[in-house]
């Protein structure tokens, strides 16, 4: 067995692959800077006792990391409870799968390079992938499997928060599909606003990056809210939760 761990900005993301890089297991606890190794180290073994995996049984440990406040402490528990000390994924782990062309690339984010590896790799090139986390991002690879750059919006949660943080008569509320389009209370209304404006947004995003693309471009989405949208846009896509974790293993595991 193998065990990917994904460090996000909101939650981290835990998945155990066998051999052939399948996702057998998965399960996810907030990502806490002030916390320490007690307890990453508590949330990985709940993990693997729930899923009956022995320090034995796994291989190797591989982290995608854009919180690097946390990132010696989760080195300590995986080693604490594995022996094994992971390996961190970064650009070097990306050649001969493809290339970067990007200015500044040391300051590309993991989760985003790991999601163009996993697109290429699992569905071919040119893509462009898009993933809704903490912050939505738009990821190119041409069609000689180049990395080209690509798009970072505030997350659809992150910009719900910020408007009923700063707006005090707007509520929290729960992002879904509305009834009506044209909202007839103030709920409708802001589920309305983040709903179908998420939705006009990354199709209208897409309608122009298309345009800087040749080929048959292979649209893949991932990420918590990828599921609540994908459906609702005009734009044929693949929805693919584990796409950032097999873009891990494809990267440190090809042969």
């Amino acid at each position: 067995m193998h065990l990917l761990i994904d460090i996000g900005n909101s939650t981290i993301v835990v998945a155990i692959a066998d051999q052939d890089g399948q996702i057998v297991h998965t399960w996810r606890f907030k990502t806490r800077k002030e916390e320490t190794v007690t307890y990453f180290r508590y949330e990985l073994k709940q993990g693997l006792r729930k899923y009956g995996v022995t320090p034995d049984d796994v291989e190797s440990v591989t982290v995608s990391s854009v919180v690097p406040e946390v990132d010696d402490d989760v080195a300590q528990a995986v080693g604490d409870l594995t022996g094994i000390v992971p390996h961190f994924f970064g650009i070097d782990d990306a050649q001969g799968l493809i290339t970067i062309d990007i200015e500044s690339p040391s300051q590309l984010g993991k989760d985003r390079l790991a999601d163009a590896l996993g697109a290429v790799a699992c569905y071919g090139a040119p893509a462009i992938v898009i993933d809704f986390g903490t912050a939505t991002t738009i990821g190119v690879v041409d069609e000689n499997k180049v990395f080209k750059g690509g798009l970072i919006i505030p997350g659809v949660k992150t910009s719900l928060n910020a408007l009923s943080q700063r707006a005090s008569q707007l509520p929290v509320i729960r992002i879904e599909k509305p009834k009506h389009l044209v909202g007839r209370n103030t709920l409708e209304c802001m589920q309305s606003g983040i709903f179908y404006g998420t939705v006009a947004m990354i199709d209208g995003l897409l309608d122009s990056v298309l345009q800087t693309v040749s080929g048959r471009v292979h649209i893949v989405a991932t990420g918590g809210m990828a599921k609540d949208f994908v459906p609702q846009s005009r734009h044929q896509m693949v929805l693919d939760r584990y796409l950032l974790l097999k873009g891990l293993f494809k990267a440190t595991h090809s042969v």
